[in-house]
């Protein structure tokens, strides 16, 4: 029975460790006198969260706030024995250190070690506590094994000491999530004919499919069925863009195609059109338009136009309701660290670890840090071999396996309540066309070690119910080369370019290599809650009809492969997203000290 007693309280005292929580040796006594202790310290660590006046100081005051009606008859029956009756009365939310059993984490007993701690040197340690008025446990650890480190630290990380207080809240959650969408092992081609035939008719069907959930268009008809009338008609129809053109008078010529034939359109570059000839701006060739007009079959021997009224693109619609997370927790989103550059930021990636580790010396931060339940790596976190011409001149590590190794290495001081999740970039070893797999095991066997998640690119994932949609972003260069208004500095409107066409890559045949298969992958048939993106190497945060964007940044500063095409990059500057209420609080860890 004393052994038992003597166990549950090494359990006892080891969860509050866990909790980063203080307690005071009269609050200890009065929860192991309890009839389950154990499972009522859940319910205490669950409801101290929520007390405003809790510190992480478990107080005889604090214990009385909490609603277990067991917790509060024994208050009263130790009360009644005037037992803690001055403590009650005199002991402040947060006594001094003397009263204290300072620091739970000197009383931590690592698993494989629990049979050197009999139970004579807990009683040793009770009677210690008893005869004394100081009661610190922190004069008798020294006897106690010291607890390893299960993880391999990093040399900058190790330096980087702390005795700040953290209490990481999202501790106290479970992971809550699923993977919505990831094309690994699902892409399958020959490069046949039949391949590209199969692709384009597949993200056809898709995008009509969405467009024709609007109420308005179900009314739009095959293109051939045009071509049977003999007279003007009001008439909708919609098709992909086969091409784009301005005449000489100004007007804009579009030709439309589906599975039934082709057909010219004309919108007038007229006042009264202004709208439109802004959509048809910012159309590219291969994504999906309706259009409502007049249908004029010509002359006898000459093609039929549509006069068009008006033009739209699928879009995101305007009443989305995102949804978010009953929990408060967050996720920090990060990509495009380049492990094994010259030009990898090292130094900010490590003042990040020490954010997640509550080791920033900023209360506000720690604040932030505690809420962090999941991170995700989207895309390029080793820099590869050969990815481009001369790249082993911007290397310091050569390996791509030696990439990998330093790259577990960093991510292994992510505490073990955080979920990873990493989506295969053009940097990663793996094909370079999209969809794209998640990284082989063979290079990435470290990486799931630590439980890190592996995703094809791109991947659909749920996270406490909220939905993000995950790209690393190779179109986004074409889209910014065709659309005028469009560059790599504001990488949001592009973004929402991208949801608007309700696809990710919606023009094929230019830089974005796009792999022939009977899959579109790159539809955005699920709207998302965030849309998150990398590759441009350049921070953006904004929002469109409810959807969060986000592209990340990076952690790697500009190389000369960069500065040829002029891009200036961000990096060092981390979002965080509040999953309970989307709200996004950028990082800039050039400007904290940790």
């Amino acid at each position: 029975m004393i052994d038992n007693k003597v166990n549950q309280k090494k359990l006892v005292v080891n969860k509050l460790t866990s909790a980063g929580i203080n307690i005071t040796p009269e609050t200890l006594n009065i929860i192991m006198s309890l009839e389950n202790p154990l499972e009522i310290l859940n319910l205490i660590i669950k409801e101290t969260s929520f007390i405003p006046s809790f510190n992480s100081y478990l107080t005889l005051n604090i214990l009385q706030k909490i609603s277990n009606e067991e917790i509060q008859k024994t208050l009263k029956r130790f009360v009644s024995k005037e037992i803690i009756i001055e403590n009650l009365n005199s002991t402040s939310e947060k006594p001094e250190k003397a009263e204290w059993i300072v620091n739970v984490e000197k009383f931590s007993i690592e698993p494989e070690k629990k049979d050197m701690i009999n139970s004579s040197n807990i009683e040793g340690i009770n009677n210690f506590k008893e005869k004394s008025n100081l009661a610190l446990l922190g004069h008798v650890s020294a006897s106690l094994p010291k607890p390893s480190k299960e993880k391999k630290k990093s040399k900058i990380y190790d330096s980087a000491k702390s005795t700040l207080h953290f209490k990481p809240l999202a501790k106290e959650f479970d992971f809550s999530y699923e993977i919505l969408k990831d094309p690994t092992g699902k892409l399958f081609t020959s490069g046949d004919y039949d391949d590209f035939y199969d692709l384009t008719l597949d993200k056809y069907n898709k995008l009509r499919n969405l467009m024709r959930k609007r109420p308005e268009m179900k009314a739009a008809t095959n293109i051939s069925n045009i071509f049977r009338l003999s007279r003007n008609f009001e008439i909708s129809t919609l098709g992909l863009v086969n091409d784009i053109y301005q005449s000489k008078n100004g007007n804009y010529i579009i030709t439309l195609e589906d599975i039934t034939g082709t057909i010219n359109v004309l919108m007038r570059n007229v006042s009264e059109n202004v709208d439109y000839i802004k959509t048809i701006e910012r159309t590219v060739k291969d994504q999906l338009l309706y259009v409502d007009g007049v249908y004029n079959p010509g002359e006898q021997g000459k093609t039929g136009i549509i006069f068009a009224n008006t033009i739209s693109k699928i879009d995101i619609p305007t009443d989305y309701k995102p949804n978010i997370s009953e929990e408060p927790v967050s996720a920090a989103l990060i990509s495009d660290l380049h492990i094994g550059s010259k030009e990898f930021e090292e130094k900010l990636f490590t003042k990040f670890l020490n954010f997640i580790n509550g080791k920033i010396n900023k209360k506000n931060y720690r604040e932030i840090a505690s809420k962090v339940k999941y991170i995700i790596i989207n895309g390029d976190l080793v820099d590869g071999i050969g990815v481009y011409p001369n790249q082993q001149e911007d290397l310091t590590i050569s390996d791509i396996f030696k990439q990998y190794n330093f790259a577990a290495e960093l991510l292994s001081n992510i505490p073990e309540y955080i979920k990873i999740f990493y989506v295969a970039g053009n940097h990663e070893p793996v094909r370079n066309a999209i969809p794209r797999p998640a990284v082989p095991k063979k290079y990435s066997q470290e990486l799931l070690n630590l439980g890190v998640k592996c995703l094809g690119n791109p991947s659909l994932i749920r996270t406490h119910n909220v939905n993000t949609l995950i790209y690393h972003g190779e179109s986004m260069h074409d889209m910014n080369m065709i659309i005028h208004g469009l560059d790599n500095n504001n990488p949001v409107e592009t973004m929402k370019e991208l949801l608007i066409c309700r696809h990710l890559a919606p023009v094929y045949g230019e830089k974005t290599q796009i792999a022939p298969v009977d899959n579109d992958w790159l539809v955005i048939d699920k709207i998302p809650d965030i849309f998150h993106t990398g590759h441009i190497h350049i921070n953006g945060i904004g929002r469109y009809r409810n959807v969060s964007l986000i592209n990340s940044g990076c952690f790697q500063a500009q190389t000369d492969f960069m500065r040829s095409f002029g891009i200036s990059p961000t990096p060092g500057i981390t979002p965080i997203i509040e999953l309970d209420t989307l709200n996004v609080l950028p990082l800039d860890f050039k400007k904290i000290n940790s």
